[in-house]
């Protein structure tokens, strides 16, 4: 691994807040991707490309695809940032063999390049909605930009806080530790964390079996396919509530310079508030494309518990979040089957809402890909 050295820049810019030097860092990267076609690859397509590397038998239109997406990184014209489920998926592997080819493979194809973790991407959505409807829009930063990072950030932005330096010198050391790890490969991260410390990185628990319960428990309690989705969405903003807090928070620091008195927040109805009028606007269907982290996961699983048919199954959650990851702010999906199916129903849309290419085949994957990547 590469050190990076850039403690003296920082002291001769000591002015600069953390927070303002990270904002910089995401704007400058995000301008450069939003330049290029992103293309989000599920699992099953690391996994495939990485099969063709190490010699393997696989789908005669992965060779071809391989290709496009390897030349079209060359050329600037693509990009395959990868998400958190992505990282958690990859890292499962037992095998070093395969672990280190899906990595080198990960490392070539994403450039270094995450999508924000979700609990952030949230965060930046509501703050993105706030502020486009409080103030003038040219005076906010679009999602598109601001939602990459680096692959050391992929799981969340971590700062290194309560140093036994002083607070001038604490900061030089959070914006250099920042250089540092926005440096860093996966492979440098992996190497650096050891697999084993990787592999104790919490997993998502698989609920199906309780989520099965209760869906059929209360299957009786929606008339309509409308009604199960409101349910879901009121059962997402329920969780968010803290996120709520911590933002109404945030931005009264912006605006006062000061901290709201702790009893105010506890006290404040304006989390519930901003739930209600987030839920009436999907209500009144005031919203299009806004909050895709709250409207994605409410659509997909109000048609799983519409379909008295459908159980969940172990694998959704990460399929899932996939689909929440990719579609508003990539290109193209290549994914299962299945899962595009899902999204492309005429009932759902989201690949049309999102305008997002959901691809299952690899031959049209390879079709469309290459089509992309020819355009002037």
């Amino acid at each position: 691994m590469r050190f990076i050295n850039t403690f003296e820049k920082h002291r001769r810019e000591s002015d600069k807040s953390l927070e303002t030097y990270i904002k910089e860092c995401r704007l400058k990267l995000g301008e450069a991707v939003v330049q290029r076609h992103k293309i989000y690859l599920d699992t099953k397509y690391w996994i495939m490309l990485r099969d063709y590397r190490l010699g393997r038998m696989v789908n005669a239109a992965i060779p071809k695809l391989s290709s496009i997406l390897e030349d079209g990184i060359i050329s600037n014209k693509l990009i395959c940032p990868i998400s958190a489920d992505i990282f958690l998926e990859i890292t499962k592997q037992s095998d070093p063999t395969t672990l280190k080819c899906s990595v080198e493979l990960i490392d070539t194809l994403s450039e270094g390049i995450s999508i924000l973790a979700p609990e952030e991407r949230a965060k930046m959505e509501l703050l993105y909605f706030i502020r486009t409807n409080s103030s003038s829009e040219s005076s906010c930063h679009s999602q598109d930009i601001f939602v990459w990072t680096k692959l050391a950030y992929v799981l969340g932005t971590m700062v290194l806080y309560s140093t036994p330096f002083t607070p001038e010198e604490e900061l030089v050391i959070q914006k250099s530790f920042f250089d540092q790890m926005w440096s860093i490969s996966l492979n440098d991260m992996i190497e650096t964390m050891g697999i084993n410390t990787v592999r104790e990185i919490p997993k998502i628990p698989d609920i199906s079996d309780k989520l099965n319960a209760g869906k059929f428990e209360h299957l009786s309690e929606n008339s309509s396919f409308e009604g199960v989705f409101l349910s879901e969405v009121a059962g997402i903003l329920d969780t968010y509530m803290d996120e709520f807090s911590e933002m109404f928070v945030y931005l009264y620091k912006k605006m006062t310079g000061t901290a709201p008195a702790e009893g105010e927040v506890s006290l404040s109805d304006g989390p519930q508030k901003f739930a209600n009028l987030i839920y009436h606007g999907f209500r009144l269907k005031r919203f299009s494309t806004e909050f895709p982290s709250i409207r994605i996961p409410a659509m997909i699983h109000a048609a799983i518990r519409w379909d008295r048919n459908r159980k969940y199954k172990p694998t959704d959650f990460h399929d899932f979040r996939h689909a929440e990851t990719a579609l508003p702010y990539f290109d193209a999906f290549l994914t299962e089957n299945s899962l595009c199916h899902l999204l492309m129903r005429h009932d759902l849309g989201l690949d049309r809402l999102y305008n997002c290419m959901v691809i299952s085949d690899p031959e049209i994957a390879v079709e469309k890909v290459n089509e992309l990547v020819s355009q002037p």
